[in-house]
């Protein structure tokens, strides 16, 4: 039996073109009987990898890798023997059974025929119609050439209504099964194509299939309309949990021991096409914990090269937060002279950008520091106040005390203030801000005591205070119930986390990590909230335990929920948000040495104090 499966292993791997499974991978010119490239599998600027068509092998004379195809195969795609002949045998159009037990048909597998067809005509349409020559013009017009053009699968969807439909029908797919992979939709007229008249670029899975699409306009007058129009989620597509180009990067990603992460498919086609291969972006989505995981699989450090605009800015910001918390080595660039490197490739070249990207990479503390004070009118006291905060909060976190000294005199030099008076005021924060050690919270007993009666209010005709809850782990009962509300319903957490977007440090330390997993990950990823899901995203032993302490306290909360109350959480958060800042205020103002200075801190003092009893009064 062994034996058997030896020979049918070797009639697969003989049947290989070499040339052909390479070329997947690698750039090949050929050079007498030979062909040569740059090797997959280590940095090089001469080319040592060559591939033998008549010997059937693949060898790189600079680092040794490669083989017979199965072997090359086996390390290109860090997979077993096994599975590089079942691909192989795929890549052949063989069948290889040895050494695997009978399959059950894959009920998936009929989406990925429908979408592989689909593929297909898109391509053919965009080759072979009047339209298509004027959607390639526009592409060409974007710098794309027509080897861009096949290695991306780009093609064009047609503008009557019901071609893809037809085709597909023809093909004897189902009807019910095309509508799964939202390619058509019905209406009172029957089925229809979803999209029309755009240009067609394909996202794949992580072995190069076909699952979705992203489609955008290229000749359309009607402003409204929106650039892109990306496919459904369906039974093979889940944007949460795709990353595209990742099919093509990936070699490159091992080659270069590194990923780069841009905002949009344009920007990942215009670096690739640059050369720097190693480039993916996300769906429409943020990155999250799960997209996080594919790519530690593969690579630990990861550049991240996001729109220069706020939103890219802020996007960036969040990024950081989820690698740093899966041990990521972590670098960033900042654009500068255009707003995305699609932008910056037209305006100055190729070469131009491949340099200002490798010469402009900063490491995440750096990139937080420069985005803190990026564009921010320092002159004035409020916005001066807000950023120093941030910065020092920043700092606080260093490590080194040889990194935090020197961002203290490059924030001083910014200031134009002394180092001296810097520090006094950075140990005044730092006295009011303490790090808590995981041991005060996280204990492994909880200190404090479960209440019984929670929110509830024996005296209705009182007004209802939400009752706040001593020594424990969160300043005040009502930041538990704020949560609960965000679980109920993404629209009313998006409404929360406006409302409270002022004071987010009244929520203890713990609670604001739950709170940005809430609203930066899960409802960027899901529209309900799912309780299996959520734990599954936290990363810490901690989080869990907290998250279920907290649902644990509000066991015996009585007092329903309804938007009365919700406001009065609201309201008692900042409440604490300003006690809060009155006693930093305070702190402040002891340890200034400025009359003029104490004077406008008094003023903001008994400005929050005022604030603090309009709020009171509103519930009177």
């Amino acid at each position: 039996m062994q034996n058997n499966n030896y020979d049918e292993a070797e009639k697969i791997i003989n049947a290989t073109d070499i040339v052909a499974l390479v070329s997947k991978y690698v750039k090949l010119e050929k050079q007498g009987k030979n062909y040569k490239g740059l090797c997959p599998f280590h940095n090089e600027d001469t080319p040592s990898f060559v591939v033998s068509p008549e010997k059937n092998v693949a060898h790189c004379f600079g680092c040794g890798g490669g083989g017979n195809p199965v072997k090359f195969l086996m390390q290109i795609e860090n997979i077993d023997y096994k599975e590089a002949i079942r691909r192989l045998a795929e890549f052949n159009g063989m069948e290889f059974k040895g050494g695997y037990r009978e399959k059950k048909a894959d009920p998936k597998e009929k989406y990925y025929k429908i979408m592989a067809v689909a593929n297909e005509f898109y391509q053919m349409y965009l080759e072979n119609s009047p339209e298509g020559a004027e959607a390639k013009k526009y592409l060409y017009d974007r710098g794309l050439t027509d080897i861009d053009i096949k290695e991306f699968g780009i093609g064009l969807s047609p503008k009557i209504g019901d071609t893809l439909y037809q085709v597909l029908k023809e093909s004897d797919f189902l009807e019910l099964d095309i509508a799964d992979v939202s390619l058509v939709d019905k209406n009172i007229n029957g089925y229809h194509d979803i999209f029309a008249e755009r240009i067609m670029f394909p996202i794949c899975d992580r072995d190069g299939k076909p699952i979705a699409f992203s489609a955008r306009i290229y000749n359309s007058i009607d402003k409204n309309q929106p650039k892109y129009i990306n496919s459904r989620e369906s039974k093979i597509f889940h944007k949460g949990e795709t990353l595209y180009n990742f099919h093509l990067a990936k070699a490159y990603m091992r080659k270069k021991k590194r990923v780069i992460l841009h905002e949009g498919q344009m920007d990942v086609i215009a670096t690739y096409r640059a050369g720097l291969k190693e480039v993916i972006c996300t769906m429409g989505v943020g990155i999250n914990d799960s997209l996080v995981k594919i790519i530690k699989k593969e690579v630990s450090e990861v550049i991240i090269c996001y729109d220069s605009d706020k939103a890219g800015i802020e996007a960036s910001r969040k990024a950081i937060r989820l690698f740093r918390n899966n041990g990521f080595q972590i670098h960033l660039v900042l654009m500068e002279g255009a707003k995305d490197p699609d932008e910056y490739i037209k305006k100055y070249g190729k070469e131009a950008y491949i340099d200002f990207f490798e010469s402009h990479l900063m490491d995440s503390n750096q990139y937080l520091f420069e985005t803190s004070i990026r564009g921010k009118n320092l002159k004035d006291s409020n916005i001066k106040e807000e950023v120093t905060n941030e910065v020092f909060e920043l700092i606080q976190g260093m490590q080194a005390r040889t990194e935090m000294e020197d961002y203290l005199r490059r924030f001083a030099t910014i200031l134009d203030t002394s180092l001296e008076a810097l520090k006094l005021d950075f140990d005044t924060y730092c006295n009011n801000h303490a790090i808590p050690k995981a041991i005060d919270m996280y204990p492994n007993v909880p200190q404090y005591e479960i209440p019984t009666e929670g929110f509830y209010n024996p005296y209705p005709e009182e007004v209802l205070e939400p009752k706040e809850v001593k020594k424990n782990k969160w300043n005040s009962l009502c930041e538990l119930r704020l949560f609960m509300y965000a679980k109920s319903s993404k629209a009313l957490a998006l409404e929360i986390n406006q409302r409270i977007d002022s004071c987010l440090q009244a929520l203890s330390i713990n609670s604001q990590r739950l709170w940005f997993k809430l609203i930066d990950e899960f409802y960027v990823n899901f529209d309900e909230f799912d309780e299996a899901k959520f734990i599954n995203m936290l990363q810490e032993n901690e989080d869990v335990n907290y998250y279920l302490d907290m649902l644990e306290t509000l066991r015996g909360d009585v007092v329903p929920y309804n938007e009365e109350d919700m406001n009065l959480c609201i309201e008692k958060l900042k409440q604490i948000g300003i006690d809060k800042d009155q006693k930093a205020i305070q702190q402040r103002i002891i340890s200034s040495l400025d009359v003029a200075e104490q004077s406008r801190l008094i003023d903001e003092k008994f400005r929050k104090k005022r604030t603090k009893e309009s709020l009171k009064n509103r519930r009177k």
